[in-house]
């Protein structure tokens, strides 16, 4: 399924319009991985058309996931209240793991 698309993705992360070939290709490759990831943690969910919840999630993801190289060395440039450098997580859909959870139903038969 198609949760999200590469032009959404460069849309939501603010990307100058039209793109280069290199920022449209890695929105591309950033909406397949999301695009796969969500299918494989939804599959056998049920759930009616296709809610807006996931369709928003999708796109964080995505945007997440095409930010990630500018973050050198993992780091986003940003740091918390503490002043810790803040990292971008392994996995790019791990945030929106709760928002899955909610459609996906792990371990009944």
């Amino acid at each position: 399924m198609i949760w999200v698309t590469p032009d959404q993705i460069l849309t939501a992360a603010g990307a100058r319009i039209p793109a280069s070939a290199a920022d449209t290709e890695w929105a591309a490759a950033c909406a397949a991985a999301v695009n796969e990831g969500f299918d494989f943690r939804l599959t056998g969910a049920l759930y009616a058309g296709t809610p807006a919840e996931l369709t928003w999630a999708a796109r964080s993801a995505g945007v997440e996931a095409y930010k990630r190289r500018e973050a050198t060395f993992g780091l986003t440039g940003f740091v918390d209240l503490q002043g810790a450098a803040i990292r971008v997580a392994r996995d790019y859909i791990e945030a929106q793991a709760p928002i899955i959870a909610r459609y996906a139903t792990f371990g009944l038969a």
